[in-house]
């Protein structure tokens, strides 16, 4: 198999891939309302961009151009520079750890509270010490999740069990949702 094929099958996986999953995006049932876009909209929408990338890719890899290198070329390139680096298998649990207790908690806190809870948590985790930082962007990035989900892509969200369910109110009342 040439080379330019072989950096080209990744890509074509990925295009693949997202041709099934725009096929399925296309057959989630719901009941349209006036002037609100569907559920199907934005994983549409992600997977269109998805599979214009991988054409992109495709295409450079095919045409053989000279800075497009393939993902196998990469990750072999990767892995050799990577032999000399530290390994932390410790922060990499923490991590995963970290994400299973935010998927447990999401429901009962809500989904801006553990939000805001888990990314603290996880540049913490990361061994960031600047608190007023930590703290800064966790508040920050809230914000912008809470309006990005329910001001532009009109989600709902988690809400939480009472007392949770007031720190969704608070961010409500900040982006005038």
């Amino acid at each position: 198999m040439s080379s330019r094929i072989r950096s080209a099958l990744p890509y074509a996986v990925g295009l693949g891939a997202a041709a099934l999953l725009f096929v399925s995006a296309s057959h989630i049932q719901y009941t349209p309302r006036p002037g609100q876009i569907g559920p199907d909209f934005w994983p549409k929408i992600a997977l269109a961009l998805m599979g214009v990338v991988c054409l992109i890719e495709i295409a450079r890899a095919l045409l053989g151009a000279a800075d497009a290198r393939g993902i196998a070329e990469v990750l072999e390139g990767d892995a050799e520079e990577a032999a000399d680096e530290p390994k932390y298998p410790r922060l990499l649990w923490g991590g995963i750890a970290l994400v299973l207790v935010y998927a447990v908690l999401v429901s009962y806190l809500g989904f801006l509270l553990a939000s805001f809870l888990f990314l603290a948590a996880f540049m913490y985790l990361g061994r960031y010490r600047n608190h007023l930082a930590v703290w800064t962007v966790s508040a920050g990035l809230t914000v912008v999740i809470a309006f990005l989900f329910m001001r532009f892509a009109y989600v709902s969200l988690p809400r939480g069990e009472p007392p949770f369910d007031r720190f969704t109110d608070l961010v409500r009342l900040l982006i005038g949702a």
